[in-house]
């Protein structure tokens, strides 16, 4: 049966990969994996389906969406489907490699070793799905992951703050400025997801309306966990 053997071959490359995992990710990432893996298998012997696209080009599309969104939603839980996603995972981790650049070059390589066995339209269909699969990954991931620098000018900072920090989902850095006009003003600095900037933005004009509100996209954030943190991390 095409499917079982598939399946099993697919176990068995992931032995050594979910070795890697343990040991270079955490024990909640090699369940997860385990988990995921598990499901990929059964699915790929005992599940059938159709949805009717006879063109190998609109099949590519529709594939390249389905993947890439799984995908996102697997690494955005901080999960992964076994395979190439252990490898992703720690080159991410350690070198910043991004998921879908990494997904997309190893199986265009793969494609392009695959050249002497499959013809020109499949091996181009091949590709494109890919590489939707591969930006559709990214997407999925900037639009939960995406950090936005936020400045605040206003000059009522001290009772911002203090709301922002009643609020318990924020932390703000009040930076001293000084204005071309007589008012005192100060500068609020603040790290706030896509989910909940609009709550932000709300609390901030709820305090003064008057005030500036900056938003910036962030390249790169990073800051210290502490020895807690990173226990539950990974666990």
């Amino acid at each position: 049966m095409p499917g079982a053997s598939l399946s099993n071959w697919y176990f068995l490359f992931n032995i050594p990969l979910f070795v890697m995992a343990w040991k270079g990710v955490s024990r909640r990432f090699f369940f997860l994996n385990l988990l995921t893996m598990s499901a990929i298998a059964l699915m790929t012997s005992y599940v059938r389906l159709d949805f009717g696209i006879m063109n190998e080009t609109y099949a590519a599309i529709a594939a390249g969406a389905l993947m890439g969104a799984g995908s996102g939603v697997i690494l955005r839980s901080y999960g992964g489907g076994g395979g190439l996603d252990v490898v992703a995972i720690i080159l991410n981790r350690k070198y910043g490699v991004r998921f879908g650049v990494f997904y997309f070059v190893v199986n265009a390589a793969v494609m392009t070793l695959a050249l002497s066995r499959f013809t020109p339209d499949k091996i181009i269909a091949s590709l494109v799905m890919l590489f939707i699969s591969s930006v559709v990954t990214e997407y999925v991931l900037a639009l939960f992951n995406q950090l936005k620098a936020v400045r605040i000018i206003t000059s009522k900072a001290g009772a911002i703050a203090q709301h922002l920090s009643d609020a318990k989902k924020f932390h703000a850095t009040i930076i001293p400025t000084s204005s071309g006009g007589e008012q005192h003003v100060d500068m609020i600095f603040c790290i706030s997801d896509n989910l909940h900037l609009r709550a932000l933005e709300r609390m901030v004009f709820d305090s003064d309306p008057a005030a500036i509100f900056v938003v910036e996209n962030t390249f790169s954030v990073r800051a210290a966990i502490s020895p807690a943190a990173r226990q539950l991390v990974d666990q």
